[in-house]
């Protein structure tokens, strides 16, 4: 809350505020007294923390909050310099301090506080529209960059915005537009059933790209053209105009006898189809986009898989998947920067992804060995340093020795990832898997809060902050994060329904629970959550039997022990755990 009263300060250009009505701002909703006693013990807490780190950044009298002796600066400092012009390096810097909303990650506890947020945000776009519109979008120069960014929010957030969409007019930002009049030239109108989906906001169109088909192809080979098709996928899990089924059910479907009625129950709208080819001694993916609606051929195309082509195989795929489904896609989140920088790099990153796919720990060590190895040639790749957090994580997970230093480094590697791409989900999610983990509850679920909002449809990762939120003794709403990825990726892992399973038992929904698990391929590794369930139903003959079981598969099973690892935040919802399996026989 300290913060929040400084920002307000800073962005109203005030020096000092009525401690009364900074009360009723942050707490307005409440009591006038509790919000009076509210603001106390805020008080009390910043002039200890102010204390602690020798800084006067608010001062405090009787009727007055103020900004303190120590001065700070913000990036709102630019917004209060009263100017008829911008110039250009002003415009940079005002496009890039403004990239995220306005305290973004901010929790409001009154209307008016919401109210005023807002209010802010609004004017903080209206400078960025003013920043566009004075310095335009000139060329490709890097320098530009943040003002491009700025344009394609604004767009994205007002796309009747003729004087922005004329500015981005005729850049590779267009990838709709340009693609579109390629396709009218060659005498082919686009697919009439697109218009009605992208204007829908009932329903987004969702899309599932298959893996390849491996044509005869190698092991290798097949392997690396899977991993480059669920990068592109995870990829373009940032657009908010359509909806992107997960790898794992893409996997599932692709192996469907009817694919048809597959399509039509998950609600398919269209089908990215690729297989291998080898043409000489290379080989290249041949991917066609199909509408399923018509059955027709949006476009097809050939990508190579060596040399430079790797890099210009990843973005023209994103590109023209971007072009033929929405005029209304975030292109600047879907084609990202940090995939530019080397075919090498990208392959030793796609090489590391696919080793992931096997949980055994030499597997884990060889895509270590890969993520280094990217790193040593770019060490600001962001992916790798997300993919070097995950095997760090998975290591410990695997060896089971409890290994802190894993942990640690794996949070390390994800803050890197964080730092070389802010914009990228997978080192959020990674970080709050740390954090999870370390048994930082409310950490972790910030963190992937921010990783979901820059992704909404990366199903792996929604499914993980429910399972974050779970064990940080919210249930209800960790349930619902699980439910949504099952829509999301509707042929889903175990792992989902083992977590909305745990989810159900801490609600004291026993029959919902095992029918969650009962949805699993193998239901092995839910047997104590079984045996738990059963015996809170009191249904100890069918307790017995999971008890049983799991003696089977670890004969050294102490309850104690395995109570102590659970990572619950909190003790009501591990002694009602420990409660069914003490029903149940343990």
């Amino acid at each position: 809350m300290g913060l929040i009263v400084l920002a307000f300060l800073k962005a109203t250009g005030l020096s000092s505020y009525p401690r009364a009505d900074i009360a009723m701002l942050l707490w307005g909703d409440a009591d006038p007294r509790q919000a009076y006693a509210n603001l106390r013990k805020t008080i009390s807490r910043i002039l200890s923390r102010q204390s602690e780190i020798d800084l006067e950044l608010l001062s405090f009298s009787k009727t007055e909050i103020a900004l303190g002796a120590d001065a700070v600066d913000t990036d709102l400092d630019d917004l209060l310099i009263n100017s008829p012009t911008i110039d250009k390096a002003r415009a940079i810097r005002l496009a890039s301090g403004l990239r995220k909303e306005f305290l973004q990650d901010a929790r409001t506890q009154s209307k008016a506080l919401a109210a005023w947020i807002d209010r802010e945000r609004e004017a903080h776009l209206a400078m960025l529209r003013r920043c566009v519109l004075e310095i335009g979008v000139l060329g490709d120069d890097p320098g530009n960059r943040s003002i491009k960014d700025a344009a394609i929010r604004l767009l994205e957030r007002n796309p009747s915005d003729e004087a922005i969409r004329e500015l981005l007019r005729g850049t590779m930002f267009q990838m709709a537009g340009n693609v579109s009049a390629a396709v009218a030239r060659r005498g082919r109108p686009p697919p009439a059933p697109l218009e009605d989906m992208t204007s829908s906001m009932q329903r987004l169109p969702r899309l599932v790209l298959l893996p390849p088909l491996a044509g005869g192809a190698g092991h290798d080979i097949a392997s690396f053209a899977a991993a480059l098709i669920e990068d592109v996928t995870i990829g373009l899990c940032s657009m908010r105009s359509v909806s992107v089924v997960a790898p794992y059910s893409a996997a599932k479907i692709r192996h469907q006898t009817d694919k048809a009625a597959t399509y039509e129950r998950h609600a398919i709208s269209y089908i990215l189809d690729t297989r291998l080819t080898r043409e000489g001694g290379h080989y290249s993916l041949f991917a066609q986009l199909i509408f399923f609606g018509s059955d027709e051929v949006v476009w097809a195309e050939r990508f190579e898989l060596d040399g430079a082509g790797l890099i210009r195989s990843r973005r023209d795929l994103a590109y023209r998947l971007a072009a033929a489904i929405s005029q209304q896609i975030h292109v600047g989140e879907t084609i990202r920067s940090n995939y530019e920088h080397g075919a090498d790099v990208y392959r030793r990153f796609l090489r590391g992804q696919s080793h992931l796919m096997s949980l055994s720990l030499p597997e884990i060590r060889r895509a270590k060995k890969n993520f280094r190895d990217a790193l040593k040639i770019n060490p600001e790749f962001a992916p790798a340093q997300s993919g070097l957090s995950r095997s760090y994580f998975l290591e410990w997970l695997v060896t089971a020795r409890n290994d802190a230093g894993l942990l640690s480094t794996a949070e390390q590697h994800a803050r890197s990832a964080i730092a070389a791409d802010p914009h990228l989900s997978a080192g959020y999610k990674e970080l709050g898997v740390a954090k999870l983990y370390r048994r930082q509850f409310d950490e972790s679920a910030e963190f992937f809060q921010t990783a979901e909002s820059l992704s909404p449809h990366y199903a792996n990762l929604i499914a993980s902050f429910g399972d974050a939120l779970i064990q940080g003794s919210r249930p209800e709403e960790g349930l619902k994060k699980v439910e949504h990825a099952i829509e999301l990726n509707p042929i889903a892992p175990d792992e989902y329904f083992w977590t909305a399973a745990g989810a159900c038992y801490s609600l004291g929904r026993y029959e919902d629970a095992l029918d969650y698990i009962g949805r699993m391929e193998d239901r092995t590794p839910a047997d104590r959550l079984s045996a738990a369930s059963w015996g809170m139903l009191g249904d100890v003959r069918k307790a017995r039997q999971f008890v049983r079981k799991t003696f089977d598969v670890h004969p050294t099973f102490d309850l104690d022990t395995w109570m102590a690892l659970v990572p619950f935040k909190e003790e009501w919802q591990r002694q009602h755990y420990k409660e069914g399996l003490i029903k149940a026989g343990f």
